[in-house]
């Protein structure tokens, strides 16, 4: 028993001996042959959700939500192309997330996701939302009076009163347009 594993050990020295052989020292492991990307035009962004491929993409600047998407090959069949313009610029450094049309907790299920419109929505309709209150809804009713529509649902976390912990509670819940 010994013996066969000595010859095993013996054989594979050799093996990685002769490979050793044919392994050139000269050559480097730098980048020739490839194209590096003047990072001054462009933007590191990511994307999760309902797309093809969630990740992190690098993109020129100035970059659409439509650009980011491509990246991304396009959202899933489940994608809710309701809550992003396609024209709305990305920004740099952020993560942008696309929700599913149905409850992917429930396999079985064909009924959408009831959403509320945060563009177009009353004061009364936002309060329906999970976690948010009179205080919060009104105060989203006047940042978008004030700044115009939302482009991207990520834009709500602009509004007073809307973190991370409230954007999570309500991102499969809004839409942007119908």
């Amino acid at each position: 028993m010994i013996l066969k594993i000595c010859l095993v050990v013996a054989v594979i020295t050799i093996i990685g001996l002769v490979a050793m052989q044919f392994i050139d020292p000269n050559v480097s492991n730098d980048l020739q042959g490839t194209t590096l990307v003047d990072d001054t035009n462009t933007l590191s962004i990511g994307v999760t959700g309902e797309v093809a491929k969630p990740g992190e993409y690098v993109l020129e600047d100035p970059a659409t939500m439509e650009d980011l998407l491509a990246s991304a090959g396009g959202i899933t069949s489940n994608g809710d192309d309701r809550c992003f313009y396609l024209e709305a610029e990305v920004s740099a450094n952020n993560s942008y997330y696309i929700p599913p049309k149905y409850d992917n907790t429930d396999i079985c299920s064909d009924d959408p996701i009831v959403k509320v419109n945060i563009n177009e929505a009353t004061v009364e309709e936002l309060m329906t939302l999970n976690g948010f209150g009179q205080t919060i809804s009104e105060s989203l009713v006047s940042y978008r009076d004030e700044n115009g529509i939302f482009y991207t649902i990520e834009a709500i976390m602009n509004v007073t009163g809307i973190g991370n912990s409230k954007f999570n509670l309500v991102k499969n819940y809004i839409i942007l347009h119908d």
